[in-house]
């Protein structure tokens, strides 16, 4: 703990010098839970992203992603919001998040070969 007090590049991924300094980092405990929803949503994000960024974020794959969900039993949905021209999507929750990641058939928006590396993470 005196390390990562005197440098906080001393472990990877510190900006801020620790809240609790007294507590040792082999005594702290991590919540899974909220590392996975992070994950799980970031990744989510990344995949909305990179149709985007491909051009592809349309009417189309919208109603590909809508229809994926559907047969996964999520309810999901998008919209625009008007003024900005950006499109905002349903929330998934717990269970939903771990269905999309283990079950979307990434293959239906990308290439075999993407859709396996994207899987593999």
């Amino acid at each position: 703990m005196s390390s990562l007090n005197e440098n906080l590049t001393a472990y990877p991924g510190h900006k801020l010098p620790p809240l609790f300094n007294m507590i040792s980092l082999k005594n702290h405990v991590s919540d899974k839970l909220h590392i996975m929803l992070c994950i799980t949503d970031r990744l989510w994000e990344l995949v909305l992203q990179e149709i985007k960024n491909e051009g592809l974020f349309n009417d189309i794959t919208r109603n590909i992603i809508i229809k994926e969900m559907e047969n996964l039993k999520i309810r999901f949905e998008f919209w625009n919001i008007h003024g900005i021209n950006n499109w905002n999507y349903t929330s998934l929750m717990g269970d939903d998040k771990l269905c999309v990641l283990r079950n979307f058939n990434l293959t239906k928006l990308f290439d075999p070969e993407r859709a396996a590396l994207i899987k593999s993470l």
